[in-house]
């Protein structure tokens, strides 16, 4: 999706001509906030602790095909992707 420009447009066309849903972009973020929302909740719920809750170390170890990269973003850039969720 990040090496081209016109992808999340195009995934919001494809839902919707797939489940005839008449989505727009913002629909499928506030969609993907919602997910990532209920499995914080579920976290928390099920006693993982914020500071348990990380990623494995495989994500900055590892370089993935076909770019051959590294998940880059430190712990602390990647909380304040989560900055519409009330902890």
């Amino acid at each position: 999706i990040l090496d081209i420009p016109d992808a999340l447009p195009a995934i919001v066309d494809m839902l919707n001509a797939k489940f005839g849903w008449k989505l727009t972009g913002d629909d499928v973020i506030t969609l993907g906030q919602r997910v990532l929302s209920t499995e914080v909740d579920f976290n928390r719920r099920a006693g993982i602790t914020e500071a348990a809750d990380h990623l494995p170390d495989f994500f900055s170890d590892e370089p993935v095909p076909p770019h051959n990269t590294t998940f880059d973003i430190t712990p602390e850039e990647l909380k304040t992707t989560f900055n519409w969720i009330k902890r």
